[in-house]
C-alpha cells in the first residue's frame, strides 16, 4: 500500500513519467519539452524525516533527512558514523568529520551531482525542481542566501549555501525544504520568486564561498528501488568501534576527501588534536572553530545511539546494558564541553579561523581554556575505560550469535 505522500506522486502522470529516461533527461532538457507544468500535480511532498542527530556538515545532514524516512535503511545508518578523523591543513587549521565517503549514502541512493556548467540549460529552476520531484528525486541545491528572508545572510552577504528541496505547492507558490533557518536546522519554505532569484545569483557568487559548485552545485537523489532491508553486520559494527577506539585509519574511505593521510588523525587521536588546538589558543592563535566541538559532541551521541540499536536488535542483557547507561554520562559531559566552548569563543569577540590571531588573553580567559583542556583529558580517559569494556562485552555476545 502507498502512504498518502507516495500516492500524491502517482496522481495523473504516473504512466507518462515512467516513460522518461532519467539519464537522457539530465543530458537533454528537451526530453521534457512535451510536458507542461499543468501536467504535474499541484502539490507534491516526498517523504522526509526531520533528523537532528547529525547536523555539523550539511553534506551529511541533508541526505540523512531523506534516508531515514525509509525504514529499510536504518541498519545502514546504524552501521555508519562510528569512526571520525581530523585533518590539519598547511596553515595548522583543523577540520573534524566522520570517516565516511563525502557522498556518504551512494550505496543506497542513486545520486547525480551537477555543477553550474552542466546546469546552464536550465531556464527556470522552479520548473526543473517540479519535474524532478515528480520523478521521485530530492534535490540538494546551492543558492545565494542573500535573497532568502529566512536565512542569516539575507540582505547582508552573498553567501552560497545548500538546502534540501523535497516538495512544492504551486497554489501557494512555495518550495518545501530542510536547511538552516537562521541558526536552526529545521523544515523551511521558500517563495518561488525569491528562490529563483537566489539560484540565479548563486551562479554569479559561488566561487568565493562555495567553489565546489563548479562540479556539484546540485545533487539529485533518489532511494534505490531495491526493497530489502540493508543487511546489518555485527562484525562490521565491532570492527568500526575498534577502529575508533584504537585510532585505526581507512585510506579507502578517506580517498574521496582528497586529503594527504599524513595530515590526518583517526579515531581517539582526535582528542589529542583538539587538546593541541586549545594549547594553540593559549599562545594566541585559533586553529579550530565551533564545528569541532559540535561534531565531537554529536559523535558521542551517535555512538550511544548505535550501541542502543545493537542492544535492541540482538536483545542483549546484563553488563552491556549497564555500560550503555554509563556511556550516557560521556554524552552529557561532552555536550557540556561543547556549550562551554561556544561561550568561550564568543568571549574572544570576532576571532575565528578566518581571523585567527588573539592578542593579550586575560588571566580569566586563559583559565577557561585550561579548564577545557582538563575536561577533554578527563573525557578521553573516561570514554576509553567504558568503550574497552563495551567492546569486550560485544565480543562475548557476538561469539554466541
Amino acid at each position: 500500500m502507498l502512504d498518502k505522500k507516495e500516492e500524491i506522486c502517482t496522481v495523473k502522470t504516473k504512466e507518462q513519467l515512467q516513460q522518461i529516461n532519467q539519464i537522457d533527461c539530465l543530458n537533454n532538457a528537451d526530453n521534457l519539452s512535451s510536458f507542461k507544468m499543468e501536467d504535474f500535480p499541484q502539490a507534491v511532498e516526498l517523504k522526509v524525516v526531520m533528523q537532528k542527530d547529525i547536523t555539523t556538515w550539511l553534506h551529511r545532514s541533508l541526505p540523512l533527512c531523506m534516508v531515514l524516512a525509509f525504514e529499510k535503511y536504518l541498519p545502514w545508518y546504524y552501521s555508519n558514523f562510528i569512526q571520525i578523523f581530523s585533518y590539519t591543513n598547511e596553515k595548522g587549521y583543523i577540520e573534524l568529520n566522520y570517516l565516511e565517503p563525502r557522498d556518504c549514502c551512494n550505496e543506497i541512493v542513486d545520486m547525480i551531482c551537477l555543477g553550474y556548467p552542466l546546469l546552464k540549460h536550465i531556464d527556470n529552476i522552479i520548473e526543473y525542481i517540479i519535474e524532478n520531484i515528480n520523478m521521485g528525486y530530492y534535490l540538494v541545491i546551492n543558492v545565494d542566501e542573500y535573497y532568502l528572508p529566512n536565512k542569516w545572510a539575507y540582505k547582508k552577504l552573498h553567501f552560497v549555501h545548500s538546502s534540501l528541496i523535497y516538495g512544492y505547492d504551486s497554489k501557494e507558490k512555495k518550495l518545501k525544504a530542510i536547511g538552516f533557518n537562521q541558526n536552526i536546522f529545521e523544515e523551511i519554505t521558500f517563495d518561488y520568486d525569491q528562490f529563483f532569484q537566489a539560484y540565479e545569483n548563486g551562479r554569479i557568487h559561488y566561487k568565493e564561498y562555495a567553489p565546489w559548485c563548479e562540479w556539484s552545485a546540485m545533487q539529485l537523489m533518489r532511494p534505490k528501488k531495491y526493497e530489502l532491508e540493508y543487511p546489518f553486520s555485527n562484525e562490521r559494527f565491532l570492527k568500526e568501534l575498534k577502529n575508533y577506539l584504537f585510532s585505526t585509519g581507512d585510506s579507502v574511505k578517506l580517498y574521496s576527501f582528497e586529503y594527504n593521510e599524513e595530515q590526518v588523525d583517526f579515531g581517539f587521536k582526535v582528542y589529542d588534536v583538539m587538546i593541541e588546538s586549545l594549547e594553540n589558543l593559549l599562545q594566541g592563535k585559533i586553529t579550530s572553530d565551533y564545528r569541532s566541538s559540535h561534531l565531537i559532541a554529536e559523535h558521542k551521541k551517535c555512538i550511544y545511539d548505535r550501541l542502543g540499536y545493537v542492544i535492541s536488535r540482538y536483545r542483549l542483557t546484563g553488563e552491556i546494558v549497564t555500560l550503555h547507561g554509563q556511556y550516557m554520562d560521556i554524552v552529557k559531559k561532552i555536550n557540556m564541553y561543547r556549550i562551554k566552548s561556544l561561550k568561550d569563543l564568543k568571549a574572544f569577540g570576532n576571532a575565528n579561523i578566518y581571523n585567527p590571531n588573539i592578542s593579550n588573553l586575560t588571566l580569566d580567559q586563559k583559565s577557561k581554556v585550561k579548564d577545557s583542556i582538563d575536561m577533554l583529558k578527563e573525557l578521553k580517559a573516561a570514554e576509553y575505560d567504558i568503550l574497552i569494556k563495551i567492546i569486550h562485552q560485544l565480543e562475548l555476545a557476538f561469539s554466541t550469535k
